[in-house]
């Protein structure tokens, strides 16, 4: 009985563990690691030091993107474990949900102008017909 009682516990551990890519991570160098950790301490600070100031998306846009970027070659050479991922999710979600960063800037000016030019255009064509067949 207790060894199939260790047997389930093992079991469990290791599809834990695979699922959450935990190998990936252990075979990631210290430096990239520590590098990857710093970088996120990094961003953090900025939100915290930008907060009061308004001008998050400014202040922390390098060093959210040198953070995007090394975790997407960090993916790329395949060390996107769980504990990395998690936390590339939540400063990801601060920058994009909390902070309302990283959209790109909508210009209305040209989509308005062609909408009102279409609609013009029938307008036109029928009033300038109207016109020319009234006066033949």
């Amino acid at each position: 009985l207790d060894y199939v009682i260790m047997e389930a516990v093992v079991s469990t551990q290791s599809t834990g563990w695979n699922s959450a890519l935990c190998d990936t991570c252990s075979g990631l160098s210290a430096n990239r690691s520590v590098d990857f950790v710093n970088k996120t301490d990094t961003v953090n600070l900025c939100f915290d030091h930008n907060k009061k100031r308004g001008d998050i998306c400014g202040a922390c846009k390098t060093d959210y993107e040198a953070l995007l970027n090394m975790f997407k070659d960090l993916q790329h050479d395949g060390y996107a474990c769980a504990d990395l991922a998690d936390s590339m999710n939540s400063t990801a979600q601060a920058w994009s949900v909390r902070y309302n960063c990283g959209h790109p800037e909508v210009k209305y000016l040209p989509v308005v102008s062609l909408a009102v030019g279409m609609l013009l255009l029938p307008i036109t064509f029928y009033g300038g017909n109207r016109l020319i067949t009234k006066y033949v």
